[in-house]
């Protein structure tokens, strides 16, 4: 019997959105743009979606921009701004912990004249909200800045950073990506101009996603040739992927308050037994809120990627901290940007639990590790 424990890469699908995602696909769906019994029937699904991603959201419904995904949704946002912004706005801000899909269309502007700043964090994985301000000026077009690291599950000061953004005036786009579904979304309380959403992140399918874009803000689409979305976003909707999308923000929004303690307990269990087995293991993100279901350790003298291939044949899917590019495992640059080095970054083993983690599963990972760590230390040496 295998056991998933790597929610933060993708959670698996809930009941709820397979039974939607069935439903949907076994109707006769027309376009929704079309005016025809089909057309219309595809156009309440996408309306029926667009208000249970709104409610998660806690925004209007004619805020949501249906995309393809979390990536798209960030793309669409910082280039969609950028694009718009006035000549003397060449700054974008954002932190060195983002994900790549803000850092990489932050970075491609500079071609474009823009200036990318990252502002580092602190050694607990969390940005200092002061410090961050502080690079805000009247030069800046758009600040990013994620709600909940993808890898340590830390969360970030977005209410302190979208009230320097809102006193300064500047757009503010939040990666809400992991959090969704996970934490209280407030786009509101946190002052932001843009939220991105993913549906596989909270047991949606993969392929569907969110912008949510605050009513009379301008932006560029970043897909053009059609008036889907109200003119934000080009392209026929997937319909029935969109309404998956729906049930799981649904279900999510259902469970969030129980969810949340009941991964809390499990997240203490694993890192108190984590302690008791090797003393020398570091919690990253240690003493700052995280996200109840993230658990992100390094442990003395073993490789994660090591480890992370023992516990697959073990039945445990988990990854590492780092991400693989072109077949070379680099070091993580959120552990990297935490102030650590290399070996510390390459150690990093994250386990991410969700909606179908139970409490056997962790059991039974704790009753295997011990032995899996001492081989893998071995193998180090």
């Amino acid at each position: 019997m295998r056991h998933y424990l790597d929610h933060n890469a993708t959670s698996p699908l809930r009941h709820e959105a397979r039974a939607a995602l069935l439903a949907a696909s076994a109707a006769p769906i027309g376009n929704p743009s079309s005016i025809h019994a089909e057309g219309r029937g595809a156009r309440a699904l996408l309306d029926a979606a667009r208000v249970e991603v709104a409610a998660l959201a806690g925004v209007p419904v004619r805020d949501v921009v249906f995309t393809s995904g979390g990536s798209e949704a960030i793309a669409a946002g910082i280039r969609g701004v950028a694009d718009r912004a006035a000549r003397n706005k060449r700054r974008i801000v954002v932190s060195a912990i983002e994900h790549s899909a803000v850092l990489e269309s932050a970075r491609a502007l500079a071609a474009h004249g823009f200036e990318i700043i990252e502002v580092p964090c602190e050694p607990t994985g969390r940005i200092d909200a002061a410090a961050f301000a502080e690079r805000i000026d009247d030069r800046t077009a758009l600040v990013c800045l994620q709600a909940a690291n993808n890898e340590t599950g830390v969360l970030q000061p977005v209410t302190e950073v979208g009230l320097s953004c809102r006193a300064a005036g500047m757009p503010f786009l939040v990666d809400a990506v992991q959090a969704a579904g996970k934490i209280p979304v407030d786009r509101d309380g946190w002052c932001a101009d843009l939220l991105a959403l993913s549906a596989h992140k909270l047991g949606g399918p993969q392929g569907a996603g969110a912008l949510i874009v605050r009513d009379g803000l301008t932006m560029t689409p970043l897909i053009a040739g059609g008036a889907q979305e109200r003119r934000r976003r080009g392209g026929t909707e997937a319909v029935a992927t969109i309404a998956a999308f729906g049930a799981a923000c649904a279900a999510a929004a259902r469970d969030l308050r129980d969810e949340s303690a009941r991964l809390l307990a499990l997240r203490e269990r694993l890192e108190s037994a984590f302690r008791a087995m090797a003393p020398g293991v570091r919690i990253h993100g240690e003493g700052v809120p995280r996200l109840a279901g993230t658990v992100n350790a390094a442990f003395p003298e073993v490789s994660g990627e090591t480890l992370v291939i023992a516990l697959d044949l073990a039945g445990f899917a988990v990854s590492t901290g780092s991400a693989c590019a072109s077949g070379a495992v680099t070091p993580s640059h959120v552990i990297r940007a935490m102030g650590y080095g290399d070996d510390e970054a390459r150690g990093a083993v994250r386990i991410s639990m969700g909606w179908d983690t139970t409490d056997d599963a962790i059991e039974r990972l704790l009753a295997v590790l011990p032995s899996l760590l001492a081989r893998a230390t071995m193998a180090g040496r």
